[in-house]
């Protein structure tokens, strides 16, 4: 029984200790990046930007994005008999179950549209705009010369250790896809045949789902914010500029009977990267300089988050009230009820 008792408590030291040690490790952090676009004599590489990760975590994407799913899981297919009659209605085509449509600009200020609270056992969450801090320092950016403000956003998150840490997805300004593919070479024309002009999608309903194009962001990469007994912060993001790059004629012209190949300007989104890893202190603004671009950092202590969410309070409330017992009046309701029912009778 003693046996029993000791193990107990200390499971229940260990679980609190956990806890207490995972409850210490929450931090506020804002983020603010801004685009130089003064003439620099740095030379880039044209390499192309690296893909994101889908395992990191997205804030923007459901801030700034329309989930269409509802409106093409609203649209009716046709049956088999729809088909054979020729009914105008079946030439409408089943868009696919799961499509998401983006703006052509990623706004400045991505925010909740009120104040939240973080709670422990979930991912990062984002702020709203009146949780930030950063709006003299965004003024006074704004004042200089030949700068472009790109993004601002304000989350919470728990600390992990490098291994263990989520990077938090960060892209903002504009989109390319139009003129560019992810990897930096242009889009190119399709020439148009007989099965090219042919509208499958029209034809045979949702068998066939409409081509996805992915943004192709102006600025994209990842921020890792991890705890080594120090905080750290590393960045990994990418600046696209559109280029004239040298290519090979040849390349794209197989039959060209010229000896020597000869070097051609084609357009191309060129990739500067910005790659640092800093350590910080908490509660200090942090600035990551460079040719192209600039970050201003500042990861503040923050009131540590509860492990209870307020609607499961509610919820639990709601069971204590669906299992207590009946109060005397309701037996006495039922009798009365009864005996009406005898009377009909």
């Amino acid at each position: 029984m003693l046996r029993n008792l000791v193990i107990s408590i200390a499971a229940i030291t260990a679980i609190s200790s956990s806890v207490s040690v995972q409850a210490k490790s929450w931090f506020e952090v804002e983020v603010f990046v801004f685009e130089r676009q003064s003439n620099s004599l740095e030379q880039w590489q044209e390499n192309a930007a690296v893909a994101p990760n889908r395992k990191n975590v997205d804030l923007i994407t459901p801030i700034i994005s329309n989930d269409i799913t509802g409106v093409a899981l609203g649209l009716s297919g046709c049956t088999s008999t729809d088909w054979t009659s020729g009914e105008v209605d079946c030439q409408d085509p089943l868009v696919s179950a799961n499509k998401t449509t983006f703006p052509s600009q990623v706004p400045f200020s991505i925010a909740a549209d009120e104040p939240q609270v973080a709670y422990l056992g979930e991912g990062p969450i984002l702020l709203a705009e009146s949780q930030s801090q950063f709006a003299e320092i965004i003024s006074a950016v704004k004042r200089e010369r030949d700068v472009r403000s790109l993004l601002h956003m304000t989350w919470q998150q728990d600390m992990q250790s490098r291994n263990r840490a989520k990077p938090i997805r960060i892209y903002a300004g504009k989109d390319f896809s139009e003129q560019f593919e992810y990897a930096g070479n242009p889009v190119t024309e399709q020439q148009e045949d007989e099965f090219s002009t042919f509208d499958f999608s029209s034809s045979f309903g949702s068998f066939i789902d409409e081509p996805k194009t992915t943004p192709v962001w102006e600025l994209d990469g990842n921020i890792n914010i991890y705890l080594s007994h120090y905080l750290f912060i590393e960045t990994q993001l990418a600046l696209r500029k559109p280029i004239q790059k040298e290519v090979v004629q040849n390349d794209y012209y197989q039959y060209s009977t010229q000896v020597e190949n000869e070097k051609v300007l084609s357009p191309f989104l060129q990739s500067i990267p910005m790659v640092q890893n800093r350590r910080v202190r908490s509660g200090e603004i942090h600035y990551f300089d460079h040719p192209k671009m600039g970050i201003v950092m500042q990861i503040r202590k923050m009131e540590q988050p509860t492990t209870t969410k307020p609607e499961d309070l509610v919820m639990e409330d709601s069971l204590e009230e669906s299992t207590q017992p009946l109060s005397d009046d309701t037996p006495a309701l039922m009798t009365e009820g009864n005996a009406s029912h005898e009377s009909l009778k």
